[in-house]
């Protein structure tokens, strides 16, 4: 009998975390594709100008799966990203792990709707502690 208290409070517990997924999510500022948002996107980069594509991993303080594209509401976002780039030409004479300085991968951005915001990773090499800046580097007019 006691087994069966324990098996029935489980069960409970998983429904209501369950139940509080889908409230959590809610709290997201995306929306879907269409001319009331903004899409922001870090998917192509610029490498001729040691611009390299990011990946968006958190809104303001709200961990999200890794994406390369957001449709977000208007209104005032800090980004985090996680920039990808493969043997960028400021970084070739940098051995051994790169110490990166807090807020390296954050970037805070003023969105409208009918825009699309170009972010991404620009590689300058100079500093070990700071090999890249997160720049917005493209703004344009959805057609």
């Amino acid at each position: 009998m006691n087994r069966n208290r324990v098996s029935v409070s489980m069960w409970i517990v998983a429904l209501v975390a369950l139940l509080a997924f889908p409230a959590w999510a809610d709290r997201l500022p995306t929306t879907s594709p269409g001319p009331h948002a903004a899409t922001v996107t870090g998917a192509m980069g610029e490498p001729g100008r040691d611009i390299y594509p990011v990946e968006f991993v958190m809104i303001d303080d709200t961990n999200i799966s890794p994406r390369n594209a957001l449709w977000l509401e208007p209104g005032k976002y800090e980004l985090t990203v996680r920039a990808n780039a493969r043997n960028p030409r400021g970084l070739q004479s940098v051995r051994g792990r790169i110490r990166q300085d807090e807020d390296l991968n954050r970037i805070e951005v003023v969105l409208e709707a009918g825009k699309i915001y170009h972010i991404g990773a620009h590689y300058q090499g100079r500093d070990r502690r700071a090999p890249y800046t997160t720049v917005l580097y493209r703004v344009e007019d959805r057609e």
